[in-house]
C-alpha cells in the first residue's frame, strides 16, 4: 500500500468465480434476497442519505481495498499512483466507462462527485476536505483524475471508497444535496435498475451496461424490511432470505442444524466495540471515573451470556481489537491490563477517590449537589444482542453504586446523538479499515468532530492531531508501527470509551440455490453485508447453482 503505484488487480477473479467455476460456465439469472434491519422502503435513491443501502450495489466504488487478502482491487479505477513527494495522487479510470442509461462515465463525473462533498459537508464521510488537506479534485482528461494535497499523506487512497460516483450531468443541477431523493437514478453498480419499491420490500436488477462483461451473473437484488435481529433467523430458516448479516442466538442448534448440507455460517474477526463516554459531562470527565466503569465488567461473562459467546473479549485499552491483531502492541496491552480486568472493589475505591459516594443510603452514589449519578446507555432498537450487553452492563454497574438504564432510540436519533455529542455513554462499533491509523482518526482527529460516531467523546489535541498527520508522512513501517503504539498509550491513558469486545462478522448465508460464498475455506473478502467495497466484490461472485 505504500509503494508508489498501486499496480491494478481484480483477484476475486474476472474469469473465475469464488468457487473456481470459469465464467463461461457459469448459469445467468436468479435473484439474491437479503435482510435490511429497518421500518421499510422509500422512493429515496441518494446513496449518501440512504445509509448503506445503494453503495456496491447501484453505485460502484473506484477501488476496494480488501483486508481479508490484503490486496487491492479495482473498480472503476484501473490504477492509482502518488506523486514522488507523496502530495498528488492520479486516478486512471478503466476505458469505456458507462452509466446505466448508456451515456459515458468519465473523470468529469467522478471529480464532480468528490468535489460535491465539499459543497455538501454532510456529504463528507471520510473528512477530506474538512481536514483541510486537499486542495483540489481535477479531471485532467476523460480518464484521468488528480488529487492534489497541501501536505504529504500516503493514507488519502484508503478513504476514496467511502465516496459515491454520481452522474454529474443529474447531480450538478440539484439545488439542495441533502434532501435530494435522485428520483430516476443513474449508477454505475451491479445492479441499478428498479424493478419495485414497497414499503416492507424493494428489487433492484442488473445494470445493462455495468462495465464487467457477464457480471453479475445474478439477474435481481431483492432487499426485505425487517424490524429486529430475532426475525432474521426464521426467515433464514423459511429460505424467505438467503444472506444474513445479523446476529442470530446459539447459531449452531437454531440455524445449522435445520439444514446442515446448506445453512452456513462465517464469523471471522471485525470491530472492536466500546462503550463511548462523554468525557466533556460529569462524572465522565474523571478519569478516575472512567476507570472505574472499566474495571467493573467482566468482559468474558458478558461475551458468554449476552453475546453467546461469538465475540472476543478485548483486554487492550489501546483502541484496536482483533481485526488489527498484528498492528497491537503487547507491551501498552501488559502495562494497562488492570483497566480491563474485572475488579469491582478496585473499582469501587476510584469511585470513593474521585469524590462520589452514596449520601443518601439508597445504593446508589452522588454527586456533589446531593443528585443521584444517572445515565442512559443508548443502544439501536432492534439490535438485540447488544440491547443484552448493554442490560449486563447496567447491572454490573449497579454493583459499584451507579444507576445506568437501557435507552433503546432509532437509528436516526442514535446517529444524531453520537455525532453530535449528545449522548452520556453509547455502545458502537470502531473504524474497520486498510490500517488502524484510520480508526485513530476517527476516534481523535479534530476535523472528524460532528462528522463520525467515533469522535464525540471530548478527548482531543493539536499534538494528537499532528500524531496522526504524521503517519501519512512517511512509508517506513518501522516509524509508522512506532507512531501506532503512541496512540494506543495515548488511548489506554485517556479511557474516552471502554473496550468491550472484538465483535465478529455476522455472516449466515444459505447455499441450496446461490453458490460462490466467500467461506473460511475460500476467504477471498470480509463477508460484510454493510460494506458496499466488500459487498460488490461478493455480489460479482455469486451465481446460481
Amino acid at each position: 500500500m505504500h509503494s508508489r503505484k498501486v499496480l491494478a488487480s481484480l483477484v476475486c477473479g474476472l474469469m473465475l468465480s469464488a468457487n473456481g467455476v470459469v465464467a463461461d460456465e457459469i448459469k445467468q439469472g436468479g435473484t439474491l434476497t437479503v435482510p435490511i434491519i429497518g421500518t421499510g422502503f422509500v422512493d429515496n435513491f441518494n446513496p449518501y442519505t440512504t445509509k448503506d443501502l445503494l453503495h456496491g450495489v447501484m453505485f460502484e466504488p473506484l477501488l476496494v481495498f480488501n483486508n481479508m487478502t490484503g490486496k487491492t482491487e479495482y473498480r472503476l479505477a484501473e490504477s492509482v499512483e502518488y506523486s514522488d513527494d507523496l502530495k498528488s495522487i492520479t486516478v486512471k479510470l478503466r476505458d469505456g466507462l458507462k452509466w446505466s442509461d448508456g451515456s459515458p462515465l468519465t473523470a468529469i463525473d467522478v471529480a464532480f462527485s468528490f468535489n460535491m462533498t465539499k459543497d455538501a459537508p454532510a456529504f463528507d464521510q471520510k473528512g477530506i476536505w474538512s481536514g483541510g488537506n486537499l486542495t483540489s479534485v481535477t479531471a485532467k482528461d476523460a480518464t484521468t483524475v488528480i488529487f492534489d494535497l497541501k501536505k504529504p499523506d500516503s493514507t488519502f487512497i484508503w478513504s476514496l471508497p467511502a465516496y459515491h460516483v454520481v452522474p454529474e450531468k443529474v447531480w450538478s443541477k440539484v439545488e439542495d444535496l441533502t434532501t435530494f431523493t435522485n428520483p430516476n437514478p443513474i449508477g454505475s453498480g451491479p445492479m441499478t435498475t428498479i424493478k419495485y419499491v414497497k414499503s416492507q420490500q424493494m428489487e433492484l436488477c442488473r445494470n445493462p451496461h455495468y462495465y464487467i462483461e457477464n457480471r453479475p451473473y445474478l439477474d435481481c437484488l431483492t432487499y426485505r424490511s425487517y424490524n429486529d435481529n430475532s426475525q432474521i433467523q426464521p426467515a433464514l430458516m423459511k429460505g424467505e432470505i438467503e444472506w444474513g448479516s445479523n446476529f442470530i442466538a446459539d447459531i449452531d442448534n437454531t440455524f445449522v442444524a435445520a439444514d446442515p448440507k446448506n445453512n452456513h455460517y462465517w464469523y471471522p474477526a471485525n470491530d472492536a466495540i466500546h462503550l463511548y463516554v462523554n468525557t466533556k459531562e460529569k462524572p465522565f470527565d474523571d478519569l478516575k471515573v472512567r476507570k472505574a466503569l472499566s474495571m467493573a465488567l467482566d468482559r468474558e461473562a458478558i461475551v458468554d451470556i449476552a453475546a453467546y459467546g461469538y465475540p472476543t473479549p478485548n483486554f487492550n485499552a489501546g483502541g484496536i481489537g482483533e481485526l488489527y491483531s498484528t498492528h497491537i502492541s503487547q507491551g501498552v496491552t501488559d502495562k494497562y491490563k488492570a483497566l480491563t480486568q474485572y475488579n469491582p472493589d478496585k473499582a469501587k475505591q476510584l469511585l470513593d477517590a474521585a469524590g462520589y459516594k452514596d449520601l443518601n443510603g439508597d445504593g446508589f452514589r452522588d454527586m456533589s449537589d446531593g443528585k443521584t449519578i444517572e445515565f442512559d446507555i443508548e443502544v439501536v432498537n432492534g439490535w438485540t444482542d447488544w440491547i443484552q450487553v448493554v442490560q449486563m452492563v447496567t447491572e454490573y454497574y449497579e454493583e459499584i453504586g451507579i444507576k445506568a438504564n437501557v435507552k433503546t432510540v432509532d437509528w436516526a436519533v442514535y446517529d444524531k446523538s453520537l455525532k453530535d455529542s449528545e449522548y452520556k455513554m453509547s455502545i458502537n462499533w470502531s473504524m474497520v479499515a486498510t490500517n488502524p491509523i484510520l480508526a485513530y482518526q476517527e476516534y481523535f482527529s479534530t476535523s472528524r468532530i460532528g462528522k463520525t460516531w467515533h469522535a464525540g467523546h471530548g478527548v482531543n489535541s493539536p499534538d494528537i492531531d499532528n500524531l496522526i498527520d504524521s503517519f501519512g508522512k512517511t512509508k517506513a513501517p518501522a516509524e509508522q508501527k512506532k507512531i501506532l503504539d503512541e496512540l494506543q498509550v495515548f488511548t489506554a491513558e485517556n479511557l474516552p470509551f471502554i473496550p468491550l469486545f472484538s465483535n465478529p462478522t455476522w455472516f449466515q448465508y444459505n447455499s441450496s440455490k446461490i453458490a460462490g460464498w466467500p467461506s473460511e475455506e475460500n476467504p477471498y473478502v470480509q463477508p460484510v453485508w454493510y460494506d458496499g467495497g466488500k459487498r460488490v466484490l461478493i455480489l460479482n461472485n455469486l451465481h446460481l447453482k
